[in-house]
């Protein structure tokens, strides 16, 4: 559900779920939502550490006390912390079941890089087993108002468009993002260019540009039908994971927020689309993988 009413932050005490913690607890504060932190303890960690006479839970849920406290402002108010015996993954993803998160926040460990899917582990792992929306912060995101406690000056929100069910429903969390946030939203479809034979390149170019038209008439009948109001439309040809990037660092796009419709497992066969994971790869600003309510 967009705006959210619960957000889940996933916290390793790295840097990067530093960032991810911060973009949460902004988040929950600026859609006045429940902020539900929780960190995933080894067992075998853990079980040694209570063999030894070590209280783990109580020295953990300290750490992450103080964690918080240099993720402003994850430590202005006093959000429900959760320490767990487990792996990360495994988790997050049934802490999101049971208290029915409306997206978990992760860091985007390990992916950088052009053109290469090095994913940290649990980010991964998460976007593969979870049946809930993710937001990954990239590591390079800093807060758009280092003064303010919640995400104001975040804007454009750009969404990833496609004539199917879960980019729709995209498409609409992300005029209700951009409504919560106060910024404009911007649609962008891409259709990728054919691949043909060069003496039938003329009759490829007449198909594509009938292709677009057609793509721009259903998008904005999409739109309407799901009270999409955007500030700008756009249809493109090209490669979708670099379109899809190189609008989200168009000039004037100070703080943008990217947002891709995101399928179940069932539906995804168990892994996320290529497209997506190179998206994620390329666009180096949080990203919203949304999955429609169940």
């Amino acid at each position: 559900m967009i705006p959210p009413k619960v957000v889940l932050a996933a916290v390793d005490f790295s840097e990067s779920s530093r960032r991810a913690l911060t973009f949460a607890a902004r988040l929950a504060r600026h859609a006045h939502a429940r902020l539900h932190v929780v960190h995933a303890q080894d067992p075998l960690l853990a079980s040694a550490a209570r063999a030894a006479g070590v209280d783990i839970d109580v020295e953990t849920r300290a750490e992450l006390s103080t964690f918080m406290q240099n993720a402003p402002p994850a430590g202005d108010w006093s959000p429900f912390l959760e320490v767990a015996d487990g792996t990360a993954v495994s988790v997050l993803c049934d802490t999101a079941d049971r208290e029915n998160a409306d997206v978990i926040v992760v860091g985007a460990h390990g992916m950088s890089g052009i053109g290469r899917l090095m994913f940290g582990s649990t980010t991964e792992g998460v976007l593969r087993g979870a049946d809930h929306s993710v937001l990954v912060v990239p590591d390079s995101w800093t807060p758009p108002s280092p003064g303010a406690d919640d995400l104001s000056g975040m804007g454009p929100v750009v969404a990833g468009v496609e004539p199917t069910p879960a980019a729709i429903a995209a498409a609409h969390a992300a005029h209700e993002l951009a409504r919560l946030l106060g910024t404009s939203l911007q649609l962008l479809h891409v259709v990728p260019p054919p691949s043909v034979l060069s003496r039938w390149s003329a009759h490829a170019e007449t198909a594509q540009r009938q292709r677009l038209d057609d793509a721009r008439a259903r998008l904005r009948e999409a739109a309407v039908k799901r009270n999409v109001t955007a500030d700008k439309i756009r249809v493109t040809s090209g490669p979708v994971p670099e379109q899809l990037a190189e609008a989200v660092r168009e000039e004037g796009n100070q703080h943008p927020l990217l947002v891709l419709g995101r399928r179940t497992r069932a539906e995804r066969g168990g892994t996320p689309g290529s497209t997506a994971m190179r998206v994620l790869t390329l666009a180096e600003v949080p990203v919203l993988m949304y999955l429609p309510d169940r």
